[in-house]
């Protein structure tokens, strides 16, 4: 089941960061990116009832979606995301009470970190991918930065990534981001504009897909 959550990340390695008022209309929202090619969302522990929404959404989805929690800032969230069925947890920053019961479940951990020491300390701790948060205030080059002492660290930032930046983002070696605003509109979703979402995560899925192929290729000509 891990192993199935992990590539549900990084294929196609897009993440939409849901931090909504009210779920009514979530079911719709994760419909739409689903069929833009999406494979997992994170709802946000700061959503009302978001334990709840999670888990309902699990079972409509389930076959079709990984759906894990985020913001999660201490143990106690990481257990409620955990007895939710969230099938991944993402953290804002190092977070090391809930890596442990996420180990324990089985299920990866997206773990928070700005700082070369905290990204240091969450890869050595076992976190299966290393969020640099916010990236738009460390900078897309900063992910260059860390990759050159720290080779091995699978990173997925999120913050101010946008359908213009992502194949930035990516060839600069991010495994996958999250992706909050420029994604999850929520003018489009009050309006009931399944359709646009829809389209916007495939235009999403498609930019980080043709920047991995970049890479790819000057890869091969290096070799």
């Amino acid at each position: 089941m891990k192993n199935d959550t992990i590539k549900r990340l990084t294929n196609p390695g897009l993440l939409p960061v849901i931090r909504l008022a009210s779920g009514d209309r979530l079911p719709e929202l994760l419909d739409a990116f689903a069929h833009g090619g999406i494979t997992a969302a994170e709802l946000t522990m700061t959503m009302p009832d978001a334990p709840r929404l999670l888990a309902e959404n699990k079972k409509r989805f389930g076959g079709l979606l990984s759906l894990g929690m985020g913001t999660v800032t201490d143990e106690s969230s990481a257990r409620t995301a955990l007895e939710a069925g969230a099938e991944f947890l993402v953290s804002p920053f190092p977070v090391f009470e809930a890596l442990t019961l996420a180990q324990k479940a089985c299920v990866p951990m997206v773990m928070g970190a700005f700082s070369p020491s905290e990204v240091y300390q969450a890869w050595k701790a076992g976190a299966d991918f290393v969020k640099i948060f916010p990236l738009n205030v460390a900078g897309i080059g900063y992910l260059k930065d860390i990759r050159g002492p720290l080779p091995g660290v699978k990173l997925f930032p999120t913050g101010g990534i946008t359908l213009e930046n992502v194949p930035e983002v990516i060839g600069a070696g991010a495994v996958g981001c999250g992706v909050g605003g420029a994604l999850v509109k929520t003018d489009l979703i009050a309006a009931g504009r399944w359709d646009e979402l829809a389209a916007l995560a495939k235009r999403f899925v498609d930019a980080v897909r043709g920047a991995r192929a970049r890479v790819a290729s000057k890869e091969d000509e290096r070799k």
